[in-house]
């Protein structure tokens, strides 16, 4: 089954029944489900958006016919996402997503509030961005490869949203398998290598240990302390305890393997976290991706160094 369809069969039946007639060719291209209170769904594919017609006609504008979430139903794809059971990602809610089976992660936005606690959340959902999770390898291009080699990996992946910096970290984490090196993946969004009671969807690489789940900062720490990497690989880093975390693995000779939001190095050297990493000495390449037409395939790789 194409991971289209099984994040789709997740949502409830109204929902999920016109998204699995799509075709299956036209389902493999979608990366994203967009459902918005009030408007109608959303697909999100490399040529650009498409609507759901009747009988899983994708088109390029919305017709009378197009698949429509109002704002019950809206609820109703919110609590069925949480597996009918909010509280229960209550955390992470807060943080703007819940986790999936399948990998798959649903991003979400609504009304923010302080809850009895004093701690921040959401309610009345508005929008859900689910992101369909395929976990096939593309390649690892062979210009990271040396830089995988190194006795100290130091390697920024950076790309605009949807360019392939997750998939891409996949194929890193199996090159740096391939090469014998001892890997612990901090997975907070439990995306790189998505696991589930029964195990993982599928098998990370021999030499990989997977943290899921964990806070980045918190992640970092443990592997330092329990599993002693050779290499920590984590997703989207930015925060100034994830910056202090790195610095702490820098220092124990730890190699390090990030990805960050960025489309050029122009944008990349405007990101104050950019600029905090860079100098705790982690870094010493930056691999940026062509764009969400190609995704995971590299544009160029970029030297860099801290300012003195």
């Amino acid at each position: 089954m194409d991971a289209f369809y099984h994040a789709a069969a997740q949502l409830p039946a109204d929902v999920a029944q016109p998204l699995c007639r799509i075709a299956p060719d036209a389902a493999a291209s979608v990366t994203e489900i967009r459902l918005r209170s009030g408007r109608p769904a959303a697909l999100s594919t490399p040529a650009g958006p498409r609507f759901v017609a009747a009988g899983g006609r994708l088109t390029q504008q919305p017709g009378p016919d197009a698949l429509f979430t109002d704002h019950a139903l809206l609820q109703t794809c919110f609590q069925a996402i949480c597996g009918y059971s909010v509280h229960s990602f209550s955390e992470s809610i807060a943080n703007g997503f819940v986790p999936m089976p399948g990998g798959h992660r649903a991003g979400v936005c609504g009304t923010a509030y302080t809850d009895s606690d004093g701690m921040f959340a959401i309610k009345n959902i508005t929008s859900i961005n689910l992101r369909v999770a395929r976990t096939a390898l593309c390649m690892c291009d062979a210009r990271l490869i040396p830089l995988l080699r190194a006795a100290r990996v130091g390697l920024i992946v950076a790309g605009e949203p949807g360019s392939g910096k997750t998939t891409l970290l996949r194929a890193i984490v199996a090159q740096l398998s391939r090469l014998g090196r001892k890997t612990a993946v901090v997975d907070e969004r439990c995306e790189i290598a998505p696991v589930e009671p029964s195990g993982f969807c599928s098998p990370p690489p021999v030499h990989c240990d997977v943290l899921s789940g964990y806070a980045k900062h918190t992640g970092m720490q443990h592997a330092l302390r329990a599993l002693a990497p050779e290499v920590l690989v984590c997703d989207e880093v930015g925060a100034v305890e994830e910056i202090a975390a790195i610095a702490q693995a820098a220092n124990a000779g730890v190699g390090l393997v990030v990805t960050m939001h960025a489309p050029d190095p122009a944008a990349l050297r405007r990101r104050p976290q950019y600029a905090a990493l860079l100098q705790t000495g982690a870094v010493s390449e930056v691999a940026f991706l062509r764009g969400r037409a190609e995704p995971g395939a590299l544009s160029e790789v970029v030297h860099v160094e801290a300012d003195v």
